[in-house]
């Protein structure tokens, strides 16, 4: 059963409606429209018929932000708009759903569907995030929180609050005296946080099917050839345990 949850945030959200003149010409008016919805930040719209003809939902840092926005469009927003309101979000409910199969990402040409068993790896870039799959990657306007809620929690770890992993794509983890490295597939270091190593550790040390992988991965980290500032946990390739 779904269960419906107060969703946390970082950011301010603010409902637009708008209502258009009748009197403004038809091309204004869709120019208009798709200029607001291509602003990065609008996160949502509707088109609808009553009281408002346009519904759009932004993320903004701020009210300066949020007025910064209304500056961009003053000219469209006098000459097209006959009514405006706007509302603040002051909690959000979601509801809880189960995990991703695909990400719809953007493209040149419009849409393009990426399954999530193939993203090797999640970071944050401002309001952004990117997602790396193989040699390609995408920039999404989205948050860290929800790429989490997206991602199955038993394939992607989350190694820093900017950076999630596809499980398959670590191949080691290194001690360096007091903290901890994850080595990637692809040669890069991403060290990680200090409240994620717990779980980090503790998802890469399940029981495996494969005995000899399970008897390596109970081995002290202590019987690693690795020089005494430098522990690590490369039992064998991950990828080859988690099969």
């Amino acid at each position: 059963m779904a269960l419906v949850e107060v969703a946390p945030s970082d950011e301010m959200r603010v409902i637009l409606c708008l209502k258009f003149d009748r009197r403004a010409a038809f091309d204004a008016v869709a120019n208009f429209k798709q200029s607001l919805l291509d602003h990065p930040c609008v996160v949502h719209s509707v088109e609808s018929s009553g009281a408002f003809d346009l519904v759009v939902e932004a993320a903004v840092r701020d009210f300066t932000a949020y007025h910064g926005l209304l500056d961009d469009y003053a000219d469209e927003l006098a000459g097209l708009v006959e009514r405006q309101e706007a509302s603040f979000v002051c909690r959000r409910f979601e509801r809880s759903a189960e995990h991703a199969v695909a990400i719809w990402v953007p493209c040149r040409d419009g849409r393009r569907r990426v399954e999530c068993a193939t993203i090797d790896l999640v970071r944050a870039e401002g309001d952004y995030v990117r997602l790396y799959c193989g040699e390609q990657d995408w920039l999404l306007h989205d948050t860290m929180h929800h790429m989490r809620q997206l991602l199955d929690s038993e394939t992607f770890l989350t190694l820093h609050r900017s950076t999630i992993a596809n499980v398959r794509f670590i191949e080691r983890l290194v001690h360096r005296r007091h903290y901890w490295v994850a080595i990637l597939a692809d040669g890069r270091e991403q060290r990680i946080a200090k409240s994620h190593v717990v779980a980090t550790l503790a998802a890469l040390r399940t029981d495996s099917s494969i005995p000899e992988a399970d008897q390596a991965m109970r081995r002290p980290l202590s019987e690693s050839s690795a020089s005494p500032t430098e522990e690590t946990l490369q039992p064998m390739r991950i990828s080859a345990i988690l099969r």
